[in-house]
C-alpha cells in the first residue's frame, strides 16, 4: 500500500506544479497593482487559464486524498515538495529563460532534504487514528499560526506580503491533510460512531481560505516562489502534527529524529535560496520589464513595491 501511496503522491505532485504555473499566469491577468481583491473574483472566474489550473488541483487533490489513505502523513505528504522544480521548469520553459544558478540550489536543496526525510519515515512511520481532540488540537495551533500571518502579510507589499500569504496557505493545506486522513478513516472503518461532520465542515474552510491565500500571494510574486513555500510548509506542517499530535513516529530513535530534523532544516534553507534568489526583481523600478524566468511567459511589469 505505501507504494502505492507514494506513486499517487507522485501524481499530485505534478498535477500539482501545473495547477499552479497556470493560475499564476490567470492571476496576473486580473490584478492590479500585484494585488487581487475580492471585486476582481468575477474577472478571475472567467478566466481561462486559471480555470485549467483549477481543474488540474482537482486531479491534485484525487490523488492526494488516496495517497493519505494509504500511508501515514509523514510519507506521503513531502512528496508534494517535487512540484517545486516542476513549476519553476515550466516557467523556464514558457518564457524562454533560463533558471538563475542560485534558484537551481534552492530547488535542488529543498527537494533533496525532503527527499532523505521521505526516504527515512518510509521506513519507520506508522499510520494513527486520528481522534477528534487530536483534530481539533492541530486545528486551533494552525489557525493561530495562519491569522498572524494574514496580519503581517496585510500590512506589507511585494515579496514579503507574497512570502507571508504562501507559508500561511501552505500551513492551512497542512492541516487539510489532517481533515483528510480523520475523514477517510471515519469512512474505511466501519465501526466508528459517525461522521465527523465538524471536520469536512473544518476541511472546507481551510481549504477555502488556503485557495484564497494562494491566489493573493499569486498577485504579489513568482509562481515558483510560492509554491516553494507552500509545498514545504504543507508537509512541514502535516509532518509536525503526525509526529507530535498523532504520534506516527513515536516509535523512531533518536538519531532518527534528528535526522529528520536537519533535513527539514535543509528544506527550509533551500526555500530561503529560492527567495532571495527572486529579490532582483522586486527590487526594480517601476516600468522595467520583468525578466524572471519564471513570469508566466509574457512581458509583465515589474511595478515598484
Amino acid at each position: 500500500m505505501t507504494v502505492v501511496a507514494i506513486g499517487c503522491a507522485l501524481a499530485s505532485a505534478v498535477f500539482a506544479a501545473l495547477g499552479a504555473f497556470l493560475q499564476h499566469s490567470g492571476v496576473r491577468q486580473v490584478s492590479v497593482d500585484g494585488s487581487l481583491r475580492l471585486r476582481t473574483l468575477p474577472l478571475l472566474l472567467r478566466e481561462r487559464t486559471w480555470l485549467l489550473g483549477v481543474l488540474a488541483h482537482v486531479g491534485t487533490a484525487a490523488a492526494q486524498i488516496t495517497a493519505i489513505a494509504l500511508a501515514p502523513l509523514v510519507v506521503v505528504q513531502p512528496i508534494v515538495v517535487l512540484s517545486l522544480p516542476l513549476v519553476a521548469l515550466f516557467g523556464a520553459r514558457a518564457s524562454g529563460s533560463r533558471l538563475s544558478s542560485l534558484a537551481i540550489t534552492g530547488i535542488a536543496t529543498t527537494a533533496g532534504g525532503l527527499a532523505v526525510f521521505v526516504a527515512l519515515s518510509a521506513r519507520t512511520a506508522v499510520a494513527t487514528p486520528v481522534s477528534a481532540d487530536q483534530t481539533l488540537l492541530a486545528g486551533e495551533i494552525v489557525a493561530a499560526f495562519a491569522l498572524v500571518l494574514v496580519g503581517f502579510g496585510a500590512s506589507r507589499t511585494g515579496r514579503a506580503r507574497c512570502l507571508a500569504f504562501a507559508v500561511a496557505a501552505g500551513a492551512l493545506y497542512g492541516l487539510v491533510s489532517v481533515l483528510i486522513r480523520r475523514i477517510t478513516q471515519a469512512v474505511m472503518v466501519m465501526d466508528q460512531p459517525g461522521f465527523p461532520w465538524l471536520s469536512a465542515l473544518g476541511l472546507a474552510a481551510a481549504f477555502l481560505a488556503g485557495s484564497w491565500l494562494i491566489q493573493v500571494a499569486y498577485a504579489s510574486g513568482p509562481p515558483d516562489l510560492v509554491v516553494a513555500c507552500g509545498t514545504a510548509l504543507n508537509p512541514i506542517t502535516a509532518i509536525l502534527i503526525g509526529v507530535s499530535v498523532l504520534g506516527e513516529t513515536a516509535g523512531i530513535g533518536a538519531g532518527t529524529t534528528m535526522t529528520l530534523t536537519v533535513c527539514g532544516g535543509v528544506a527550509v534553507f533551500g526555500i530561503a535560496l529560492l527567495a532571495h534568489s527572486h529579490a532582483a526583481a522586486f527590487a526594480a523600478p517601476a516600468g522595467e520589464p520583468d525578466v524572471s524566468p519564471n513570469a508566466s511567459g509574457r512581458a509583465n511589469s515589474v511595478r515598484d513595491r
